[in-house]
This record gives C-alpha cells, sequence and structure tokens, in this order.
C-alpha cells in the first residue's frame, strides 16, 4: 500500500516471510501494519490529522520493513 510518493513498499511478513502484509488504522486515531498471514505486527503510530497519518504510515511501514515486529507466537 503506498498513500505518498516517498512511501516505502511494504516487504515480506519477516517472521513468516509471506507477502500478505498490509496497512491497518484502529478507529480514525492510529495505523499499524499486520501480517494475514501469521498476525505478526509493528508498533502502533497514533496520528491526528491527515499529514500526521501519513508520516505514521511511513513510519510504521518503515520499521515493519526492518524487522521490527511483534510476533504472534505463543511466549511472545
Amino acid at each position: 500500500m503506498i498513500n505518498n510518493e516517498f512511501m516505502e513498499e511494504l516487504l515480506s511478513c519477516p517472521i513468516c516471510q509471506e507477502d500478505c502484509a498490509y496497512i491497518e488504522s484502529e478507529g480514525d486515531w492510529c495505523v499499524y501494519v499486520i501480517c494475514g498471514h501469521c498476525g505478526s505486527r509493528s508498533v502502533t503510530a497514533n496520528y491526528s490529522s491527515p499529514e500526521e497519518r501519513v508520516r505514521a504510515e511511513m513510519q510504521v511501514t518503515h520499521l515493519w520493513n526492518i524487522g521490527k515486529v511483534i510476533a504472534e507466537r505463543r511466549g511472545e
């Protein structure tokens, strides 16, 4: 998902290597990246305006792409 010409493309999941990650939003105040296969996710980034949302999406995309994810596995 690319919302901005400067936004990175989401890479495959660093946990399961599947290519089914997407940006999810909660209400109208935060975003995160989640893997549709294994459920691993990035941290949540909060926003309060459309401009901040773009920055928040860029932030969670970058963190996902460098492997900063929370694995949905037992004991995590």
